[in-house]
């Protein structure tokens, strides 16, 4: 009787110790394929959950929805990170794995996110699985697109082997994508996942059906000229007007100084592209006034909307738009682009960088007509675009494949970012 006891006992405790190690076992250390977005400053963790720190790092170009549902691909770049594959420790230790791979040299990295993508490879369907995570801090997990949980939480990690979160997850047959984010505010940062299922993993998002399909399923890929409609700059900008001569607009006034004569001489276009203006101050009958463009590129429209001119229909006119590009490190040869209704000069830091003395239509908002490289240098970057119309319609478009900020001053060093660019400025921040 004892015997057949033992022997029972012994059985339950082989089969529980069974249990938690295949449980240990489907802990995923990876390699996960990681990208790493900042958040503003004390905002990491719980505040940033719900925040798409990636769209704002990538200024639209990406998004948490995008790449949850699309994945991403090895070396793609987010605001001066790259994707990048790397292996999570026993701890889950996330801060030293990411400067193990070299994405930071950071070691105690704090208001900050990480992403975490990986394929886990399913030989058949498998309903109400069970999914464990652990994080510090806050984590939110999305599967094949959808998310599936979310902790909104700062907290330690806890340990490797017990999971602080589990829910119930659906695996398809085949490839199932997932994505984990940790938004870390201060001290530790890390994370644990598993499943308690059977599967592979691998970082062949190529397998993993996504997005928009042909008539033949296969997906129809992305553009590859998305960066000019998604960093295409539409203020505010400060405006000036000057009109020309009757019948000289457009091509025939590209370089003629409307300003210089407008102002019969108190500034210039050769000033005003090297120090700015100030908002109020007057040129002839206007004063240079803040204005957004709109979607559609509409200089006449934003003036009329900004009270800058009741004329809904300008001809003979030239415009002048001021604003200041930031950057934290210098970036040759990137690429800007432009488009313009009509005749188009544009000034950076001071120095004609491009001109088309032309009469012609704005085109489209996601194309460039016209595309040059230009150098950004560190800090304030000054950019002044001319825009000459003759007649009929009357507007710009302008892009920079970079990654920069806008200033609300152009021309002033002591002003503050507009808007919520993150960059690198974060980082910058923290290691003086």
């Amino acid at each position: 009787m004892y015997k057949k006891l033992f022997l029972i006992s012994a059985c339950l405790i082989s089969l529980f110790i069974v249990t938690n190690i295949s449980h240990a076992q489907k802990r995923i250390s990876g390699p996960w394929l990681w990208m790493i977005a900042l958040t503003e400053i004390n905002e990491g963790g719980q505040a940033s959950t719900d925040i798409d720190s990636l769209d704002e790092a990538s200024k639209g170009r990406t998004s948490e929805e995008h790449v949850a549902e699309n994945g991403a691909n090895e070396g793609d770049e987010v605001s001066g990170y790259r994707w990048t594959p790397g292996e999570l420790p026993a701890d889950g230790n996330i801060n030293a794995m990411l400067v193990n791979i070299g994405m930071t040299d950071i070691p105690n990295f704090d208001d900050v996110t990480s992403y975490a993508i990986i394929i886990i490879e399913s030989d058949q369907e498998q309903q109400n699985v069970t999914m464990g995570v652990s994080s510090d801090d806050a984590i939110k997990v999305w599967l094949n697109g959808s998310v599936v949980h979310k902790n909104a939480i700062n907290r330690g990690r806890g340990g490797a082997n017990e999971f602080q979160d589990e829910f119930q997850v659906n695996l398809k047959e085949g490839a199932n994508l997932l994505m984990v984010k940790v938004s870390e505010r201060g001290g530790g940062w890390g994370m644990n996942v598993g499943i308690d299922a059977d599967f592979d993993h691998s970082l062949n998002f190529d397998d993993y059906e996504h997005g928009e399909v042909d008539a033949k399923g296969d997906p129809i890929p992305v553009q590859e000229t998305a960066w000019g409609a998604n960093r295409r700059i539409t203020g505010p900008w400060l405006w000036m007007i000057a009109p020309t001569d009757a019948n000289q607009g457009g091509q025939a006034s590209t370089d003629v100084d409307s300003l210089d004569e407008a102002s019969n001489g108190k500034v210039t276009e050769e000033n005003i592209a090297k120090n700015g203006a100030n908002e109020g101050d007057e040129v002839g009958d206007y004063e240079w006034t803040f204005g957004e463009l709109p979607a559609d590129g509409n200089i006449n429209a934003m003036l009329v909307s900004i009270g800058m001119t009741n004329v809904p229909d300008f001809n003979d006119v030239t415009s002048y738009a001021l604003i200041t590009i930031k950057t934290t490190k210098a970036q040759r040869g990137v690429t800007m682009g432009v488009n313009s209704d009509d005749s188009i000069k544009v000034w950076l830091n001071g120095e004609v960088v491009h001109k088309n003395a032309t009469n012609r239509g704005r085109g489209n908002a996601n194309t460039f007509q016209d595309t040059f490289e230009v150098d950004l240098e560190r800090g304030n970057n000054l950019l002044m675009v001319k825009v000459s119309e003759r007649g009929g319609g009357w507007g710009m478009y302008v892009g920079i494949d970079a990654e920069f900020a806008l200033t609300s001053k152009p021309g002033s060093l002591a002003v503050e970012p507009t808007g919520k660019f993150i960059t690198k400025w974060g980082e910058l921040k923290r290691t003086r």
